[in-house]
């Protein structure tokens, strides 16, 4: 049986560089994607497996190309795509919404994968699954997709659209053998994740006739993991182990994978909760804690246990 293939998008750090080199180490002969980062710096960078290809999603020119250079090496075929690259852009409230940052935002975390999916599919149909089937899909969402996130509607927003493609394509190629599956990633540390540097943007985001009022209302990404100190992230290592046993490794692929820290509550409290009990939770947890326990802020729902 020949080698199989996979390319991984936004391989050269976090999650990417993690499934880069275990897939490498387990394997698999890797294409790894990356924007604009030197490949050099990357931890999986002269690993005999792996072939760095330079593959901009927001360019349909550039992932056109990474398809035929791919394509070139295996003889037209892919046996795996991992749909990983993606950004945060906040978008500052929705109020005052940073049309921009969405645009951007929906432009990396939606058309950009689905760029990817045009230019690689011709190749998945011709794949071989080392557990069988043509080539298969794994589209890296987020589970912020489960919770309200103030401030940072954008990035959640484009990402539940990713979420809605990806579930929408597995159906559409199921009947030709492609499987496609959704993962979304809790905490995992990577650069994307800097909370600090998210926390600015986020405030930056704000007009500044409105930041002031949010901040004494809100806590940023920052503030909400030093309060959360039990929640420690994974490693990309250590979750590129778990993606690798978990869904890689299976003979079939499940509709959607939550893996990382706190991830495994989230759809049950979908399930069991209310709305408005859900809207409560994310209140307490985003919410300053003066306002959001002193009653009079008038804001009864809050209180509601």
């Amino acid at each position: 049986m020949s080698t199989p293939s996979v390319f991984i998008t936004g391989a050269a750090t976090g999650i990417g560089a993690g499934l880069v080199s275990k897939l490498a180490n387990s394997g698999w002969q890797v294409f790894a994607g990356y924007r604009s980062s030197p490949p050099e710096s990357a931890s999986w960078y002269k690993h005999p497996a792996v072939r760095p290809i330079q593959c901009d999603i927001a360019s349909t020119e550039l992932v056109h190309k990474a398809a035929n250079l791919i394509a070139q090496a295996t003889g037209n075929r892919l046996d795996l795509l991992i749909n990983n690259a993606g950004c945060f852009t906040s978008g500052g409230v929705v109020e005052a919404a940073d049309l921009n940052a969405y645009l951007q935002a929906m432009d990396i975390n939606l058309y950009g994968p689905l760029r990817v999916i045009r230019a690689c599919m011709p190749l998945l149909r011709h794949g071989h699954y080392p557990a069988g089937g043509k080539g298969r899909v794994i589209n890296v969402a987020s589970s912020s997709t489960l919770m309200t996130f103030p401030m940072a509607a954008a990035y959640t927003v484009s990402k539940q659209a990713f979420k809605t493609a990806s579930a929408h394509l597995r159906l559409e190629m199921a009947p030709f053998e492609v499987q496609v599956t959704t993962l979304d990633p809790g905490s995992i540390a990577t650069p994307m994740t800097d909370n600090e540097h998210k926390g600015a943007e986020q405030w930056q985001a704000i007009p500044e006739s409105l930041r002031s009022q949010y901040r004494h209302k809100f806590i940023d990404a920052d503030e909400l993991m030093k309060r959360n100190t039990r929640v420690s992230a994974y490693t990309p290592e250590y979750f590129a182990e778990i993606v690798y046993r978990k869904i890689i490794t299976k003979k079939r692929f499940r509709p959607l994978y939550l893996i990382g820290p706190g991830t495994a509550a989230m759809p049950l409290l979908q399930r069991l909760i209310s709305l408005q009990g859900q809207e409560n939770i994310w209140a307490r947890l985003f919410r300053r804690e003066h306002d959001i326990f002193s009653p009079s802020t008038g804001d009864q729902s809050i209180l509601e246990r």
